[in-house]
């Protein structure tokens, strides 16, 4: 029986929760959740930071490009 209590007040917290942070999307006009995303992110963008992974693959293709031509040499 206790259980029982347990998991319905478990259920309410949650549903609590999911509608507290529901109301304004559901009340405002166009709500929409906000962008997290850093690259949507204006503060970011003023500072160069990047995606993580937008980095990732910048800094592959400049060790690629340098390990490329690391081996070239130029014959006179």
């Amino acid at each position: 029986m206790i259980t029982l209590k347990i998991v319905l007040i478990a259920i309410a917290l949650v549903s609590t929760a999911i509608l507290a942070l529901s109301i304004r999307i559901v009340l405002v006009k166009d709500g929409k959740f906000p962008e997290t995303h850093v690259s949507k992110n204006p503060e970011m963008k003023k500072k160069g930071i990047l995606c993580v992974k937008t980095m990732d693959r910048i800094e592959q293709a400049q060790t690629e490009l340098k390990n490329k031509y690391k081996n070239v040499t130029v014959s006179r």
